[in-house]
């Protein structure tokens, strides 16, 4: 199948969670305040019924003339065409979906903690479409994980959102979900004119989000996507039908240069090491993650299905971090174009990224064009520009160079 389609006391900072003033939305939890009957309070949409359009059979019908021979008049009934039904294909995986409506709606994106390692495993990942790691702050990092095609009852531990996250609403065009974020988040945010795209712990409460410290003693915050979308339809967040198109998909491999039996990323700090592994038995990449300081690797599970975390593509995309005054505060260059390292298959290739426009996905570029990642979720890790890679016999190991100094 071809698809052409295209540290704890910070918390204690930031506002929109954990006991701070939500700065611009009334707080609200859904309950029994009936707002989920406003769905049915939509009128239903008018059809109109045309007159059937005539057919061969019945012009035929009409013209015949009678035989005064008596010989009988064959009429030919038309043979039906048989017409098949063309594939709803999802553009952020190129695979199929049964239902239209799923994949016509706003990305949702929920940003997920991947430190303290008792944040692990994490709940709902594997329902994802798509999934971006990329480097946060103080050796850490965290995900934000798109979510289209499907919805998931638990997904989280749900965390705080930073300036990074806003280049990839915009290439999505989508909502984000988080617990909280700095004061000049918020600023950011408010002056890059994505605020009103937010649903934060708060002005959202259950059964869209909830604290469940059963797992974590902090930070034990989750959701439900689907109350996620109903939660922005009462928040009066537009939904709408974005243009997604831009990644290539083909079951078929494309010709590629190198072996790709498995890559490792690591980030500033023993803290996060990430790490995929090949299984040629299903054709996935399978997540492994530190378990120690020491860089013990151990497999990552997906608390709600208890199996380990595999997608079908993983890609490297190399982009410029800038560190502003100094501080733990960092944006990216996500525009343009850069370098990209792909997997699939077992197998590697080097090639190029390119955001053409901030409103459109990422696409991926080999050698020879678009580069046609295998058909299923992509698991897509941001690294800083000057970081380095090198590989023995397929297995590759990537090092987080230092983010450039702004002002």
């Amino acid at each position: 199948m071809d698809i052409r389609s295209k540290a704890t006391p910070l918390l204690f900072r930031e506002r929109g969670g954990f006991g701070f003033h939500a700065p611009w939305r009334k707080i609200f939890t859904f309950g029994a305040i009936g707002f989920f009957a406003l769905a049915g309070c939509s009128s239903p949409a008018r059809s109109t019924v045309s007159a059937p359009a005539e057919t061969a059979t019945d012009q035929a019908l009409a013209t015949a003339a009678f035989t005064p021979t008596g010989a009988p008049t064959i009429i030919a009934t038309p043979t039906p065409t048989q017409t098949s039904t063309p594939a709803i294909i999802n553009p952020l995986t190129g695979l199929p979906v049964a239902d239209a409506s799923m994949i016509e709606r706003r990305p949702l994106a929920i940003k997920v903690s991947n430190y303290p390692r008792t944040a692990r495993p994490q709940a709902g990942l594997s329902y994802a479409d798509l999934l971006f790691e990329f480097y946060q702050e103080y050796g850490l990092t965290r995900w934000q994980a798109i979510y289209l095609s499907r919805d998931v009852d638990k997904v989280g531990p749900i965390r705080s959102g930073r300036r990074i996250d806003v280049p990839l609403m915009r290439a999505y065009q989508s909502m984000l979900t988080f617990c909280a974020e700095f004061d000049t988040t918020w600023d950011y945010m408010d002056e890059e004119g994505v605020r009103n795209l937010l649903l934060y712990f708060g002005p959202v409460g259950p059964p869209a989000m909830w604290r469940d410290n059963s797992q974590i003693p902090i930070n034990g915050i989750y959701g439900n996507t689907a109350e996620l979308r109903k939660a922005a339809q009462y928040l009066k967040i537009p939904d709408i039908v974005p243009n997604l198109e831009g990644m290539v998909f083909s079951d078929t491999p494309p010709a590629m240069s190198g072996k790709g039996a498995s890559i490792q990323v690591r980030f500033l700090a023993d803290t996060a090491i990430a790490e995929w592994r090949y299984n040629s038995a299903d054709g996935k990449y399978y997540r492994w993650s530190e378990t120690d300081d020491k860089g013990t690797m151990g497999p990552l599970l997906d608390r709600d299905t208890g199996q380990q975390l595999s997608v079908s593509n993983l890609i490297v995309v190399y982009v410029n971090y800038i560190q502003r005054n100094g501080d733990q505060i960092y944006e990216l260059e996500l525009f343009g174009e850069g370098k990209a390292l792909f997997f699939r298959d077992g197998m590697e290739e080097n090639g190029g990224w390119r955001l053409p426009k901030i409103d459109r996905p990422l696409q991926f570029f080999g050698p020879d064009g678009p580069f046609d990642l295998k058909p299923g979720v992509s698991w897509i890790v941001l690294v800083e520009d000057s970081s380095t890679e090198s590989q023995t016999d397929g297995h590759w190991t990537v090092k987080f160079g230092q983010p450039t100094m702004g002002t």
